[in-house]
């Protein structure tokens, strides 16, 4: 399963919606996660289970929490984006044209490396405020 990220606020333009959505795979959305907790994001896990949802259910992180991940991927983004674009391919999904594999840099330290559009996608869309937070269909690999 992969989640599905929408800004809670609905877009005041129907044409800027579909920037208002990112779908991260489950395994980047894990990564998504450390990345932002390394870098200050919920030190005592008060939102773990909203980052959480079960399949079919839809959770809310508040305004507070939303900003703190903007900050903490900010940070992610200065401090640990690859000096060099990397050859390695990931899943991205797009509204137009769904899931498909890119070629991306990097951030974040090995083990750990998640593209840098994901994490400024997930950035974009907390800092617009309280997101949405619900599981989605993983693509076929």
């Amino acid at each position: 399963m992969a989640f599905e990220v929408r800004a809670a606020i609905p877009p005041a333009s129907p044409s800027t919606a579909e920037l208002r959505i990112g779908v991260f795979t489950d395994a980047d959305w894990r990564k998504l996660l450390a990345l932002a907790r390394e870098h200050g994001f919920d030190p005592r896990g008060e939102y773990e289970d909203l980052l959480q949802p079960e399949r079919g259910e839809t959770r809310e992180l508040p305004l507070v929490a939303a900003q703190e991940l903007a900050v903490a991927l900010s940070e992610a983004l200065r401090e640990e984006t690859s000096p060099r674009a990397e050859d390695d391919e990931g899943w991205v999904y797009d509204p137009e044209r769904g899931w498909h594999r890119e070629t991306m840099i990097r951030v974040g330290p090995p083990g750990l490396q998640v593209g840098w559009a994901h994490v400024r996608q997930l950035g974009q869309l907390a800092e617009t405020g309280p997101v949405t937070i619900a599981r989605a269909d993983e693509p076929e690999t």
